[in-house]
Formats: C-alpha cells, structure tokens, sequence
C-alpha cells in the first residue's frame, strides 16, 4: 500500500474526495445523460407552451396512417 500525503494548501480545506477512476467516469457519463435529459424535457414543455406540439390522438393517427 502506497501513502500519499497532501498538503492542505493544495485542496483548499479539508474538503476532499478520493474516488476510483471507474467510478468517477461513470458518474460523468450518468450526469452527462441527466443534463441532456433535462434538456430535451425543457425543450418539450417550451414547444407544449407554443402549441408546437401534437395531441396524442394526433401522434397515433400519424403512426398508425
């Protein structure tokens, strides 16, 4: 087992995270998701307001010709 010694000066505090790289780049690609997620639900709302939208009978009668 490796010990490294971090000086407080260098994280500011003593707020500090150690998280495996796995687990780091998971997290990224999961946030990453949720803001484009959120995007798109904003975008639809936005679109809802604007009456740019169509019902759902609409949308059936569309896929169904």
């Amino acid at each position: 087992m490796t010990t490294i010694t971090i000086p407080k000066k260098l994280i500011n505090g003593d707020n500090f995270i150690l998280v495996e790289k796995e687990d780091f780049e998971r997290l990224n690609k999961e946030n990453t998701e949720l803001r484009l997620a959120v995007k798109a639900i904003l975008a639809g709302e936005i679109a809802l307001r604007n009456g740019k939208t169509r019902s759902f009978k609409q949308f059936l009668k569309s896929r169904h010709g």
